[in-house]
């Protein structure tokens, strides 16, 4: 019988992105949640689920299991690739607001997906004066058996 799951990534706190948001003021712009095992998975349908505040720009992005140039990579550049999901929808407010994503079946993997959270100015650029934004409460939606 095949039913929903929910995978816990970051179930309490916070993480911030951005230009300064690393210790000793480095920028955080790619964050990644790694080894994320989803048991019992079967290939279907998928949502990633999370919460996120203080966004300003439009091409922050989420990924699944990307190449290690992502990192490098504009929102453009990123888009039109395999392990793009969506972008960071805007939200400049003080106030959480809930974003669910669906990502495609056939991007995850039954052990060590890697979710990435990107930020990027209000160009899409990776470079320069990127978004400062916090993600809280992600989880994976799943179906298993």
């Amino acid at each position: 019988m095949v039913g929903l799951r929910f995978q816990t990534i970051l179930p309490t706190g916070s993480r911030e992105l951005g230009d300064t948001k690393g210790t000793g003021g480095v920028g955080i712009l790619d964050l990644f949640f790694e080894n994320i095992n989803l048991p019992g998975f079967v290939n279907g349908p998928a949502l990633i689920v999370l919460a996120a505040r203080l966004v300003d720009h439009e091409k922050n992005f989420l990924t699944i299991n990307p190449s290690p140039e992502v990192v490098d990579q504009t929102f453009d550049e990123a888009e039109g690739t395999h392990y793009f999901i969506w972008r960071v929808l805007p939200n400049p407010s003080d106030t959480w607001i809930l974003q669910v994503h669906p990502i495609n079946p056939a991007r995850l993997n039954p052990t060590g997906n890697v979710l990435g959270i990107h930020t990027r100015d209000d160009k899409g650029q990776h470079l320069g004066a990127c978004d400062g934004f916090e993600v809280a409460r992600i989880f994976l939606v799943y179906h298993s058996a």
